[in-house]
């Protein structure tokens, strides 16, 4: 029903509610990912673990005094300037990738606002879906909280917070839609920049949960001078994973890597090749280290949804800024750019690139699983969806001591009109000509300098 979790007490009670029936059902969960996608005993624990996360993260940001306080503003004749109210509900497209997380991630903050629930998750073979299924709907209210298999008609929807964990909704009527697209990740590795952290850092990414995570680095642009040394430290990291994990990238040519892996897209690369874009450096098209030749080759724009690394060197600063920054070109944007860079080259890239988020010297492990953040929201690592993204503002205000009454705004029409011509503050830039802190120390030295040699 909608309405009734704007009450607080009641929210609480269904998150203990949920907390709880996940945990129970912990070691089920596990498994069912695990048979599911083929993922090791920690990478199970780790989605599991983040989600139960989120579902603490947002409970604990309920606080049921400083809400009563709130709520009861205006009968103490107080404004409540900040007050926000749900949106409803939320419709939620469950992204296969790390189903678990995807999906309790976006309830638990579509929970905390007080918006009701709708989980679109198709009926397939898979455990995990089902298992939510079983779980959640004994766990939780059944007037607030629910799944359906198909697509909900668009009159529907358009009542809705539609969350689009998957980026391919193209057109959709709704009250607010929160698309995850799944633009490319980058990594950038300066001269200036620890080479072997950032190999480290950019095998793991790309071999984690067998390099389906939506944050896995889809192109490493590398300083020229450094080319060597990185592709060497890359070789060497792919080695020493495939024999800590069992894993390498001849997995995801079997087909057990990206769930978004089309036989399409694995043959790109070896196409890539063909056409003399792009060429093999270590290791072979089907698992290595791959170079792009002509910056024309799609590789520069494309997810990777291939078993190897590609990288592309560049000369400078600025023309690694003109390769990467979008423009009528290269229309997607960067959604994560890894900076492996000195202090000053980091400020300098991460002001020139666009992009949704930089990290400097690491790849954040929180943005392994679950879907990209929300286009147009901040990146926030305590969790993937906030409370605000399923509200909307609907401040209280009381009369302020001295109001604009609009009764009397003509009366003051005059005195209004004149404080309005008042001139701006100055901006604290020295005036054309006046001695700056260089001047004042040229003329300064002249005088340590030249006065003794003139009483000579």
């Amino acid at each position: 029903i909608d309405g009734r979790l704007r009450i607080l007490r009641i929210r609480q009670k269904q998150f203990l509610a949920l907390h709880q029936a996940l945990v129970a059902h912990r070691e089920a969960f596990l498994q069912a990912i695990k048979e599911d996608d083929g993922y090791s005993d920690k990478e199970a624990k780790i989605i599991i673990a983040s989600a139960l996360i989120e579902v603490r993260n947002h409970y604990d940001a309920l606080d049921f005094k400083t809400d009563l306080e709130k709520e009861y503003s205006l009968a103490k004749n107080k404004s409540n300037e900040d007050r926000r109210v749900p949106l409803g509900i939320a419709y939620i497209i469950a992204d296969r990738f790390t189903t678990f997380y995807s999906v309790v991630s976006a309830l638990s903050a579509a929970l905390e606002a007080g918006a009701c629930v709708v989980v679109e998750l198709e009926n397939t073979l898979r455990k995990t879906p089902a298992l939510l299924k079983q779980v959640l709907t004994d766990a939780l209210d059944k007037d607030a909280f629910g799944f359906v298999s198909s697509r909900a008609p668009a009159e529907y929807l358009a009542q809705c917070v539609v969350v689009d964990q998957t980026g391919t909704v193209d057109s959709l009527s709704a009250q607010r839609v929160l698309t995850s697209p799944l633009h490319r990740n980058v990594a950038l590795v300066d001269r200036t920049g620890n080479v072997a952290l950032a190999a480290k850092e950019i095998v793991a990414s790309s071999m984690v949960f067998k390099g389906a995570s939506r944050y896995a680095v889809d192109l490493v642009m590398v300083n020229e001078f450094v080319f060597d040394k990185l592709t060497a430290a890359l070789n060497q990291e792919l080695i020493n994973a495939t024999k800590t994990t069992g894993f390498s990238f001849a997995a995801l040519q079997s087909g057990k890597g990206r769930s978004s892996t089309k036989t399409t897209d694995k043959n790109l690369l070896q196409a890539e090749i063909a056409n003399g874009r792009a060429a093999t450096v270590i290791g072979t098209p089907d698992g290595g280290i791959a170079q792009v030749v002509d910056r024309k080759s799609t590789l520069m724009n494309s997810k990777r949804s291939f078993p190897s690394i590609v990288v592309c060197k560049y000369t400078s600063l600025d023309d690694a800024i003109e390769v990467l920054n979008p423009g009528a070109e290269k229309p997607t944007p960067i959604a994560a750019f890894y900076l492996f860079t000195g202090p000053r080259e980091a400020k300098y890239f991460s002001h020139s690139i666009n992009s949704q988020v930089n990290y400097i010297n690491h790849i954040p492990s929180q943005l392994t699983v679950g879907p990209t953040v929300a286009l147009g929201y901040p990146t926030d690592l305590k969790w993937r969806y906030t409370r605000a993204m399923f509200e909307m503002p609907s401040p209280q205000v009381m009369p302020p001591p001295k109001p604009h009454m609009v009764s009397t705004v003509f009366q003051e029409a005059d005195h209004i009109d004149q404080i309005a011509q008042r001139p701006l503050k100055p901006t604290g830039q020295p005036v054309a000509g006046a001695w700056g802190f260089f001047e004042q120390g040229i003329w300064l030295g002249a005088l340590v300098y030249v006065l003794p040699l003139i009483s000579l």
